[in-house]
């Protein structure tokens, strides 16, 4: 749908507007930014002329939202129509969807974000509103990784325990039965929905095949029992499998219940501590019942007895505090205004024998602007070097699961260690040969299926390694760039690959199927030099590349077969940018580069005005790779100086 800005920014002329979040079939999202406040917000348009009812849909959804305040709920700040269109004023949310994050989540993760929506769904539930439309493109995640629940579209009110369907409304992927018959509706509606949700996330497939004839789906609704989940432990599938159950009265009776049950489930499968956000990245907002059903039970007391004393002490059963799963969320103050220092000092690199980081630590190199870092504890090397012929070793990659290491080299070949024992890794097989030249870069897929392989002969392989003492080609080599590829990347959910080339151009491919994967028409064409990095963001709706050209670009990828910049080119840098790297929590872009520095930036301030980076200085020589921890508070630079340095980010 095609909307005139401008008509926008006359209705709402107190804010400015930013980039394109998303767009549908309702219309679309635009990025924007009060003018005073500088408050950034979402805006979704639409237009008042539409049939079917959807600008009535619209008004109701900026209603419902004005009258839901709940940390897991979408805020609306303002409604406006006017001049044909119908505006709704609500918060920005930069982590994207469970549909675009589901596929690398942690089970854990997958919990926590039960957790959260069934949190807002109680919220919603006894305000008598129900949603009607739980689905997976309708749980978004804010920067910080709350979980918020959004489009109250089709919600509708109730009255007592139930509502009766004025008609059939919903997403039949997601619909209870009840919702399909036009039946009475209640709060285990919108459990069923959610209960989809999550198998989606546990199976990593919905329980009915979207795929078939819509009568055919909806028919399983009614009669078919979902398949069992299996590799899920069995207090966790129960809870879910019982939100699934046919009769509306054989599930759980509220939003608080099946938060219970899933909180104490999941606490039994994975310990106490699972769902504080160090482990989930998540922030849950958390009444105090389902925050004491996140403790394991108490063990029980032994009364004391006595042989010579009948009486029995009266038990003494001692408590525990409640596991503290609402953490106040960091300032988000911009890189401009935080305080990096140097924590550890340089340490030494091993750089051409694969991947062991030898970090031992040397005398502290402080940078006058800096704090004065403490020492770094010296490590020790993990046997012997990975020996690779005397062939330079360009990439190293980490299977997902920790067990495999990929090395390519300029021998043209791909090696797979087994890293299990890291004090005796173990050469894997054979090392396939498929490239005729330098493999530049290697990446593993999320789900450590897939393992991609760029290479100076200006193709890409992807392949199977599954069986990692045998990798097998997938399909025909990718061969869309007339330069070397010099860097590969998958997004967090697997389905797209970019690749980053020396004919100045990124590509994406669509791996819906990786035998045979689809290139997308629309290059992303700006650089004017090389593309050496490339990198997602979590969410996978940003991806950032690093060039010869001595600028990072931006591109926003929320809809890749039409990738569009997300912002001005960064231009921070006097020399080549190295490598790219975001934050965990996607609100942070680091860039390093041959000019010897580290710029961060700061991704909230891009689409709206002039970039402002910090610099981290100190390396003697071109910074080669950035990487963040996993928590985000640490960064670390390698160096052609032959040192490794960590820096704090407050």
């Amino acid at each position: 749908m095609i909307i005139d800005r401008d008509r926008v920014a006359a209705i709402l002329p107190e804010y400015s507007l930013g980039a394109e979040l998303g767009s549908g079939a309702f219309g679309l999202v635009l990025a924007g930014e009060h003018r005073q406040l500088g408050h950034r917000v979402a805006i979704k348009v639409m237009k008042s002329a539409e049939p079917d009812g959807l600008t009535g849909d619209f008004l109701t959804e900026g209603a419902t939202l004005a009258s839901l305040d709940h940390p897991h709920v979408v805020r609306a700040f303002d409604y406006r129509e006017a001049d044909g269109l119908c505006l709704i004023v609500m918060e920005l949310l930069a982590g994207g969807t469970l549909t675009r994050r589901r596929r690398g989540m942690t089970p854990q993760q997958g919990c926590a974000v039960g957790l959260a929506v069934a949190a807002a769904l109680d919220h919603a539930h006894n305000r008598k509103v129900l949603h009607r439309d739980i689905k997976a493109d309708n749980i978004l995640f804010a920067g910080n990784g709350t979980v918020k629940v959004t489009d109250f579209g089709i919600a509708k009110m109730f009255e007592g325990s139930a509502a009766t369907a004025s008609g059939i409304a919903g997403t039949p992927l997601y619909m209870a039965p009840e919702q399909i018959e036009g039946g009475r509706l209640s709060s285990a509606t919108d459990l069923y929905a959610l209960a989809i949700a999550l198998y989606q996330v546990f199976a990593g497939a919905p329980p009915f095949d979207p795929k078939q004839p819509l009568h055919a789906l909806l028919r399983q609704h009614l009669t078919s029992p979902p398949p069992p989940l299996a590799m899920v432990p069995p207090g966790l599938a129960q809870v879910i499998l019982r939100a699934l159950a046919k009769d509306p009265a054989d599930r759980q009776a509220d939003a608080h219940t099946f938060a219970t049950e899933l909180a104490t489930a999941a606490t039994a499968a994975y310990g106490p501590g699972w769902a504080d956000s160090d482990h989930t990245g998540q922030l849950l907002h958390l009444t105090d019942p389902i925050r004491r059903a996140l403790q394991p039970p108490s063990p029980p007391a032994t009364p004391v007895t006595g042989k010579n004393n009948p009486k029995i002490n009266p038990p003494v059963v001692p408590i525990s505090p409640p596991a503290v799963t609402h953490v106040p969320p960091t300032p988000s103050h911009p890189p401009s205004y935080r305080r990096a220092r140097i924590i550890a000092g340089a340490a030494t690199l091993a750089f051409l024998l694969l991947a062991v980081l030898l970090l031992i630590t040397l005398p502290n190199q402080p940078d006058d602007r800096l704090d004065s870092p403490p020492p770094l504890s010296t490590a020790q090397a993990l046997g012997q070097p990975l020996r690779n012929e005397a062939y330079p070793v360009n990439s190293v990659a980490y299977s997902p699961d920790g067990h495999t290491l990929a090395t390519g080299s300029a021998h043209h070949r791909l090696r797979l260690w087994d890293v299990r024992d890291p004090t005796h890794p173990t050469l894997l097989g054979q090392s396939p040969t498929g490239h005729a030249n330098w493999v530049n870069s290697v990446a593993y897929s999320p789900d450590g299926h897939t393992l991609a392989t760029g290479s100076d002969d200006r193709t890409v392989l992807l392949w199977d390694v599954r069986d990692p003492t045998h990798p097998t080609p997938l399909g025909q080599p990718l061969t869309s760039q007339t330069g070397a590829v010099l860097s590969v990347a998958f997004s967090p959910d697997g389905s797209l690959l970019a690749t980053g080339s020396a004919d100045n151009t990124v590509r994406l491919w669509d791996l819906d199927d990786p035998t045979h994967p689809t290139l997308l028409d629309k290059p992303l064409t700006g650089h004017l030099d090389k593309v050496l990095s490339v990198a997602f963001s979590p969410d996978g709706n940003l991806l950032a590349t690093g060039s010869a050209d001595n600028t990072a670009r931006l591109w926003s990828v929320h809809n890749p077969a039409n990738p569009t910049p997300y912002s001005e080119p960064l231009t921070g840098h006097v020399s080549p940018v190295r490598s790219v790297a975001f934050s965990p929590d996607g609100r942070t872009l680091a860039t390093g580069s041959d000019d010897r520095t580290v710029l961060l930036w700061n991704i909230d301030d891009l689409g709206f005005s002039t970039p402002v980076a910090h610099s981290l200085t100190g390396h003697l020589a071109l910074v080669l790779s950035v990487a963040f921890s996993p928590d985000g508070r640490t960064l670390a630079t390698g160096s052609g100086d032959n040192t490794v340095r960590l820096w704090e980010l407050q």
